[in-house]
């Protein structure tokens, strides 16, 4: 890295609303689904039937669902993106001393925005930016969308830095190293108890139009089993998480394959969501609220059990990991 060279690092997630309560959701929900990254049809007639009829409902149920899972300090994702965010910075602060990349947290949607992250970066003298997307297998959906916020942001800045983006890292040792960590630190034998690896859903058409999302999943999952001496029929890979609108969404689910995988469980059913970085609606209350019921109602005999792996979070995994990530780019 240059000692004339002032980097700035972004890590950006999908996003949260600022409370959990039904105006608030509202709010981020309009935002999140009319991106036409996200949105299934043209912008008229979605708004019309997101406003209409999606949002009237949901904004109520998904408050309801926030407040089960959140802080004292607020959103657990946006809680956790910062604080990944300023471990991060402290551990290339002691890699690099005085000439260590700044690290901000962004969201796609909602607050901390892209935008706001970025006019900081500028105001610090960055002249070069690495946007390392928080997630590990990318998509259309979610890192393109990323991707187009930044260079949108940095079009109304007036902004011309150096842009690096991490198009993914779900192939990269200090990830896979991580996850496999994770799994081992709870105790998972090999031998005996099983594994379901359950990842975010994408629309199939995102896929029959060559998005390699589920090709890079199957890859993690396949070098993370390796690591683990885990047999394939040990492991299963599902998705979670589809959305309820025209378009189908890339399966098999994970409320589907619950029942079957835990029927065959000799010993302990482990859950882990290795394409989330840090534990949000989708882990937190899905899997508490809808998962666990289900696996622990197909068991057969006692002495079974469900094990929830959260996500890596701000670990020092999770950290050397980021820190690596923009590390390897300097």
């Amino acid at each position: 890295m240059s000692t004339f060279e002032r980097v700035g690092a972004l890590l950006v997630n999908t996003g949260s609303p600022a409370a959990p309560e039904p105006a608030a959701v509202k709010s981020y929900l309009a935002e999140f689904l009319m991106d036409e990254n996200v949105r299934p049809m043209a912008a008229v007639p979605w708004w019309l039937i997101l406003h209409c009829f999606i949002l009237p409902k949901r904004k109520v149920r998904s408050a309801a669902k926030y407040a089960e899972i959140w802080g004292a300090e607020g959103s657990p994702l946006i809680v956790g993106a910062r604080h990944l965010a300023s471990r991060t910075e402290a551990e290339l602060r002691r890699r690099y001393d005085g000439s260590a990349p700044l690290v901000r947290a962004a969201m796609s949607y909602g607050e901390p925005n892209v935008r706001t992250a970025l006019a900081e970066l500028r105001d610090a003298g960055c002249s070069r930016i690495i946007v390392l997307p928080l997630y590990p297998q990318s998509a259309k959906s979610t890192t393109g969308t990323v991707v187009a916020r930044v260079r949108a942001a940095l079009a109304s800045l007036s902004w011309s830095p150096v842009l690096d983006v991490v198009d993914s890292y779900g192939n990269e040792a200090g990830y896979l190293d991580a996850i496999a960590g994770k799994l081992r630190g709870v105790g998972l034998d090999p031998a005996r108890d099983r594994v379901i690896f359950s990842f975010h859903s994408v629309p199939q058409p995102d896929v029959e139009a060559g998005d390699t999302y589920p090709a890079q999943v199957d890859a993690s999952c396949t070098a993370i089993a390796d690591r683990l001496g885990l047999a394939r029929d040990r492991l299963s890979v599902s998705f979670q998480s589809p959305f309820e609108d025209s378009r189908t969404w890339h399966g098999p689910f994970t409320v589907n394959r619950l029942a079957d995988v835990a029927a065959a469980t000799e010993g302990r059913l482990f859950l882990i969501c290795p394409g989330f970085s840090i534990d949000c609606l989708e882990t937190l209350y899905d899997v508490e609220h809808e998962f666990r019921s289900r696996a622990e109602a197909a068991f057969a005999g006692e002495g079974h059990e469900f094990v929830y792996v959260p996500c890596l979070n701000a670990d020092d995994a999770a950290v050397r990991l980021m820190a690596g990530l923009i590390d390897a780019r300097l």
